[in-house]
């Protein structure tokens, strides 16, 4: 739970801050985007589908019946540490089911999604870019989560937020060791791979095809924060799409900049491997979601 309320001075100090982040990348060109056409690619709205599917058939179909398997398998791992196992193991096979689907399809659509075959950067450019895009962005979620916080308590007068659904998780396993190994993996390797593909890659390219970035990377974030809602989060919800609704802005941006998934993985893996850090170490403090 999150029982400290922002104060106004401190909120208006992050967003001062966040703006001279924000004017000083903008002066050193990092917000110049190479194409502002729409995008020719023969990705349909079938393989944009699918590969939700994928993603919630894993949950619904292939879930229950592996249960009871694992449940043999592992009958004297502790409920704690056997949740963690099931949650890599879903994340495992999404990964590699997305994975697949990806691989069958035409290269004249799998490419682009990746990486377009025109670019001249390296995978190290887009690797740092995304690293940087972290450092540029933090200020500006920080400030949108704090200005969340702050709203949520003159309006609502509720001091104490519950928090997100990952975070709760995290912290239940930090000290059991394999089980906060498993879900630094989950949460620093495979979730961004997951959520870079079916929402930079496939959902934002095919939007592309009819807007141009700015309205294409708006309604591709807007997705992925509200993908995080969870009925336990209550009104922490609020903070948590909101402030997750920015991280993805720059997640889209940097993948338009870039022409790759890479750079938005690797902004992603950043900021979801330093806010375990600041979990961990701060105790949360200040609080951003993962």
């Amino acid at each position: 739970m999150n029982d400290t309320v922002p104060t106004l001075w401190g909120v208006l100090l992050l967003g001062a801050i966040a703006y001279l982040v924000l004017w000083f990348a903008w002066r050193k060109g990092f917000f110049e985007t190479p194409r502002q056409d729409l995008v020719s690619t023969p990705l349909s709205l079938f393989h944009v589908l699918s590969v939700f599917a994928i993603y919630f058939g894993v949950v619904t179909f292939l879930l229950p019946p592996l249960l009871p398997l694992l449940r043999k398998l592992l009958a004297s791992t502790p409920p704690l540490q056997f949740s963690v196992i099931i949650n890599l193991t879903v994340l495992l096979i999404t990964a590699l089911s997305l994975l697949l689907f990806w691989r069958a399809m035409n290269p004249q659509i799998r490419h682009p999604l990746w990486r377009f075959l025109t670019k001249t950067s390296s995978y190290r450019q887009d690797f740092f870019i995304g690293v940087a895009a972290w450092a540029i962005s933090l200020p500006s979620l920080l400030f949108a989560s704090q200005l969340l916080d702050l709203s949520i308590y003159v309006l609502f007068h509720v001091k104490e937020l519950p928090d997100q659904t990952a975070v709760h998780f995290l912290r239940m396993t930090m000290n059991e060791p394999l089980s906060f190994l498993f879900n630094i993996i989950s949460i620093v390797l495979l979730a961004p791979f997951i959520e870079e593909l079916m929402f930079r890659g496939f959902l934002q390219t095919y939007i592309r095809k009819f807007f141009r970035p700015a309205a294409a990377i708006t309604l591709s974030s807007l997705c992925f924060a509200c993908f995080h809602f969870s009925p336990e989060q209550g009104l922490g919800n609020i903070t948590i799409i909101g402030s997750l609704f920015i991280l993805a802005l720059f997640l889209g941006f940097v993948y338009e900049r870039q022409n790759s998934l890479l750079a938005s993985i690797s902004l992603h893996a950043t900021f979801n491997g330093l806010s375990i850090l600041n979990l961990y170490f701060l105790g949360g403090t200040p609080r951003w979601p993962l």
